[in-house]
């Protein structure tokens, strides 16, 4: 689809053109020409996908949307550089209620517990609450920095692992001295997902403080090396606390956003700390929104954790 200007341009591609989550769609759309991609093929291939029969595995309905938004997105490429003749719109399935997991206090603390080794050795029998702490794995210090800061400032992943001390053009940098954020550097572009600068909440300021002392190049390293992902030590963690699968390190956003307006901050300041649309927050989270303003400093007041 993207050499020919004809609507009967193939829609196959190179295989070193696309990612692995493409494979699917080049299996399934790889022999078909463009005229051939109508609501009809795009029913059956999220059919297909449903029941496994294309790809490796079968997926959820939602799952295949988004193949199939990325489909669009490469036949709108292939239109506004004149490899197509006319614009083709794909027929995608209807878009599945949003889910956001969050974390409740309890298991934020849990989750942070595990990362620094901790597990619980019973349970209160009447409320049912893990007690009796204990530290039987090595602490994961690179992880708990990395749930604190995600927890208290919602940044990305990937912007949260590039951190530095200081000023540089190639990740976001934390300025303790005046407690902002910086979630990008100097040298790098502004993309759809926005990293704005924000107020540092006092209950993180203190965190890093220390944890300036104790690193040599950014909050989030490991052995004296910052590092690239963190997939395989909050796993780890969230295993140990307890949680189900659904607790990934995006998660830590979503209980920022939800924290925030629990404790009353208007939508409008929510998307601003977190660098989204206020849209995005009402549609996402805006059942948890109370209408009140609080001031940015005093963000997480009542949820001081890593004492």
């Amino acid at each position: 689809m993207l050499y020919y200007v004809e609507e009967h341009a193939p829609t196959t591609t190179h295989p070193e053109l696309i990612g692995f989550h493409m494979l699917p769609l080049n299996q399934f759309f790889g022999d078909k020409v463009v005229a051939q991609v109508d609501p009809k093929a795009c029913r059956d291939y999220v059919k297909q996908r449903q029941s496994g029969e294309v790809g490796r595995r079968a997926v959820k309905a939602a799952t295949a949307r988004r193949e199939l938004e990325t489909l669009q997105a490469a036949l709108n490429f292939a239109h506004e550089e004149k490899k197509l003749l006319y614009p083709v719109k794909l027929k995608l399935p209807k878009k599945s209620p949003a889910r956001v997991r969050w974390l409740s206090e309890a298991e934020a603390v849990r989750l942070l517990a595990a990362a620094l080794g901790f597990v619980p050795t019973y349970s209160d029998v009447a409320t049912r609450q893990l007690e009796g702490w204990r530290r039987w794995h090595r602490p994961q210090y690179h992880v708990a920095r990395f749930i604190l800061i995600g927890l208290y400032t919602g940044t990305r992943h990937d912007a949260i692992l590039n951190l530095r001390w200081e000023r540089n053009a190639d990740g976001g940098w934390l300025d303790i001295e005046h407690e902002i954020l910086y979630r990008k550097g100097d040298g790098q572009a502004e993309t759809n997902k926005r990293r704005p600068p924000a107020r540092i909440p006092w209950v993180l300021v203190r965190h890093l403080a220390r944890w300036r002392k104790l690193t040599a190049h950014g909050p989030i390293e490991y052995h004296g090396d910052l590092i690239a992902k963190l997939k395989t030590g909050f796993n780890n963690a969230r295993d140990r606390a307890g949680l189900g699968r659904d607790v990934v390190p995006h998660v830590l956003r979503h209980t920022c956003a939800t924290w925030l307006l629990d404790e009353g901050e208007t939508m409008w300041d929510v998307a601003g700390f977190l660098g989204t649309s206020e849209k995005v927050i009402r549609d996402t989270y805006g059942h948890h929104s109370t209408g009140s303003k609080e001031a940015a400093k005093t963000r997480f007041r009542g949820r001081n954790l890593g004492k």
